[in-house]
């Protein structure tokens, strides 16, 4: 069996947060404006080779330019047809602007290398057989992350190191409890981001035809009141609406989440056996809800018939064209999506579906409003295993560089009177269509570039974050519904109707060896029970669990379960 995943983080962390029931990074509170503050620095580290490196004091004002130029390579995310903002990934404005502003300033030569957002592992697993991995090798999953450093694509570094060349990183780490997750196999080998607002998934949000919804004779939409919902379908079907929902083939990471199909309060073995989302949880009960309410939906000729050939460009364009009712996505201040959508649809009325605040469960569908909150922790970041000394330190420096307010600051929002303009608070407010700018930003304000220190950017207040990220220059403000999402979805939290998953402190080496066979099949059977006709569905799911537990589902539960036994794992909030 391939030696690898969940490697134990620090120890001493991990006991504390199961004796609170949780992890500092799972989701509790967080301080949305929490931005590490810039040290004042004295004095000098060289880093003009790395055995100069004995440094007198920390901090940006001690560096210098490397000797002989060292080449820095760094991941960002190619979303393709989901839209990457600017279209080259890898050469654009912005990345010119750091080369000119941080690399040419130290003898630093800055790569970007495109990474297919919905196929990571598998570019990374190409670039290790090249033997190219970036130097920068991250992720937002903890379990990646394990799974390079079993594989040796990572290595170890020094912490004592980088406190002295990325001191404001560090610092940042500390505040938001991240330091505690910087071991794998009890060395140290990650450096941490960090994620304001981790117990909510305020910024992905889903917008509805509103004008459709009135039409049906419906006021609001119904978020995990499926009941509710096959009767909106069936009145948009009324109404001449063909396939309402489009349609898209499953793919990608994450795939067919059933955290609004769970019992609340999860039982914690289930939760801990089979609540990750990376592996899709046929077999489970809630899995079983979800995808017969995707077959009700099939079935009843809701779906697209060929939605299983049909990507996800496919879909946003049923949506553009005023053929979809809804469209899924992270919110931005400029969105593609919806001025195309008003472009063609100048009459069109939208809204943003938003989380009850008091929580229910649907009697016959066992639907709810629950979701999958995130944790304190953002990018993942470790250092590729044939770096050399000078590569990692010039990493090191990108991160604390970027890092700066200043820096991270025009990283997210640009230039003013360009991507950006202040508003009369002092504000910045985005320019909503940066279409054709030579400095336009790539996707969501370029978030794939300064995803190293944050997940989110933040103004220090959830109101302000909200305004930032409200799309504009389009004929309806979504201002309120997107705060009342948020509102909507820490209740639902505070309630315990949503928890994070759970984390292992020791190696399940099944997730490794099976993950790709079980995801293949899932995507494989997850069609079959979506178009076979509704009174085969139950005989049909106990027929493939069956053998997807034997594809090795069942291995990796039977050793979850060993590592909860053991008390190898948090715990259930």
């Amino acid at each position: 069996m391939k030696k690898n995943t969940l490697h134990k983080v620090m120890a001493t962390a991990l006991v504390g947060a199961m004796a609170m029931g949780t992890l500092t990074g799972c989701g509790g509170s967080t301080d949305a404006g929490a931005d590490a503050s810039t040290k004042d620095t004295a004095a000098v580290s060289t880093a003009t080779s790395t055995d100069a490196a004995t440094a007198a004091v920390a901090g940006m004002d001690g560096w210098e330019p490397f000797a002989s130029n060292v080449t820095l390579q760094i991941p960002v995310y190619d979303r393709g047809s989901s839209g990457n903002g600017c279209s080259d990934v890898e050469n654009n404005y912005w990345t010119k602007w750091v080369q000119e502003n941080f690399g040419d300033k130290y003898n630093i030569t800055v790569e970007y290398v495109g990474i297919t957002r919905s196929d990571v592992m598998t570019d990374y697993a190409m670039l290790a057989a090249s033997q190219s991995l970036p130097t920068i090798c991250m992720e937002y999953d903890y379990d990646k992350l394990a799974s390079w450093q079993a594989d040796g694509y990572l290595q170890t570094y020094d912490v004592e190191e980088f406190k002295q060349i990325a001191p404001t990183y560090w610092e940042t780490m500390v505040e938001h409890g991240n330091d505690a997750y910087t071991k794998l196999s009890d060395e140290d080998y990650l450096v941490l981001g960090y994620r304001p607002y981790g117990n909510t998934t305020y910024t992905w949000c889903t917008f509805y035809r509103q004008d459709w919804l009135e039409e049906a004779g419906f006021s609001e939409y119904p978020v995990g009141d499926n009941t509710k919902l096959l009767e909106l379908y069936e009145k948009l079907v009324e109404n001449g609406h063909k396939y309402p929902l489009s349609g898209k083939k499953v793919s990608g990471a994450g795939i067919d989440q059933n955290y609004g199909y769970r019992d609340y309060p999860q039982d914690e073995t289930t939760w801990a056996t089979t609540g990750d989302y990376q592996i899709p949880s046929l077999s489970t009960e809630a899995q079983k809800r979800f995808l017969k309410w995707e077959n009700e939906l099939y079935n009843d000729g809701y779906y697209n018939p060929e939605y299983y050939l049909r990507d996800a460009s496919e879909a946003e364009a049923d949506f553009i064209n005023g053929e979809a009712f809804t469209w899924t996505g992270y919110v931005s201040s400029s969105m593609n999506v919806l001025n195309s959508f008003y472009d063609a649809n100048p009459d069109g009325k939208l809204a943003v579906a938003v989380t009850p605040s008091t929580w229910t469960q649907d009697e016959t569908w066992g639907s709810s409003a629950s979701y999958r909150p995130g944790t304190n922790f953002g990018m993942m970041i470790g250092f590729a295993n044939d770096a050399t000394e000078d590569e990692v330190k010039a990493a090191m420096m990108y991160l604390e560089w970027l890092n700066q307010p200043e820096n991270l600051f025009t990283m997210q929002w640009g230039i003013e009177g360009v991507n950006f303009n202040y508003d009369d608070n002092g504000d910045p407010v985005a320019v909503s269509d940066q279409t054709g700018l030579a400095e336009q930003q790539g996707h969501n304000n370029n978030v794939d570039y300064w995803c190293a220190v944050t997940a989110v950017k933040t103004l220090g207040s959830i109101e302000k974050d909200i305004k930032a990220i409200t799309p504009q220059g389009i004929p309806q403000d979504f201002y309120d519904q997107i705060l009342a999402n948020y509102n909507g979805q820490v209740a639902i939290y505070e309630a315990g109707k949503a928890n994070s998953d759970c984390l292992f402190a020791t190696s399940i080496d099944a997730v490794t060896e099976y993950n790709q066979t079980l995801y293949d099949l899932y995507t494989e059977y997850r069609d079959k029970l979506t178009m076979c006709p509704k009174d085969q569905f139950d005989a049909l799911y106990d027929e493939l669990s069956q053998k997807y537990l034997e594809a090795g589902y069942q291995e990796v539960i039977d050793e979850r379960q060993a590592a909860l036994d053991a008390g190898n794992t948090t715990r259930l909030q």
